[in-house]
């Protein structure tokens, strides 16, 4: 049998993972408050985003920082829950956990696109930049992008996943389901 210290321990762990996906989801909707307010909605082509991206620069920085915040924060959510679901159900605790993380490390990874796309417009921007420059320039904005969009898809794929499989243990959980 497990001590009073024990159970209070794993008790504050629980709290302090549902505290962190809470904050999570509280910053998050913040993200998305920032780029409908600072950033827009618009879609736009390529070079219309490298040429307004210095009107831009320190909203997309906020957004993408707090962004990588809040996936930061879902981490030990995830390991949180692996630890309260894995009595009642380990695999599915421990495969919605595992794949949950690595669709947040997927995230995380795309999370800063300002970092490769500032350099690119201070170069697009510059006052020596030939056309041929700002052209080149172009298509390696495009292919920065690229990359960024391919991480937040698989992102965005894998993470599903996880939430279902944690569903699953949830349900087999008698503190949850």
């Amino acid at each position: 049998m497990r001590d009073t210290a024990t159970i209070e321990q794993e008790r504050t762990v629980l709290r302090w993972g549902g505290l962190a996906g809470i904050l999570g989801g509280i910053v998050f909707i913040l993200v998305f408050i920032i780029v409908a307010a600072f950033v827009g909605m618009d879609t736009l082509q390529p070079e219309e985003w490298i040429e307004r991206f210095p009107n831009i620069r320190a909203a997309r920085t906020v957004e993408n920082s707090l962004y990588l915040v809040v996936l930061i924060l879902w981490v030990p959510h995830y390991l949180t829950l692996y630890r309260a679901l894995r009595g009642a159900s380990l695999a599915p605790a421990l495969f919605g956990s595992t794949l949950g993380i690595l669709g947040l490390v997927m995230l995380i990874a795309g999370a800063l696109p300002h970092v490769a796309t500032a350099p690119l417009s201070d170069l697009y921007h510059a006052p020596g930049a030939t056309a041929e420059d700002q052209a080149s320039l172009v298509l390696m904005w495009e292919a920065t992008q690229g990359i960024f969009n391919a991480l937040l898809i698989t992102g965005l794929v894998i993470l599903p996943v996880g939430h279902i499989t944690l569903g699953l243990a949830m349900l087999k959980s008698p503190a949850f389901g």
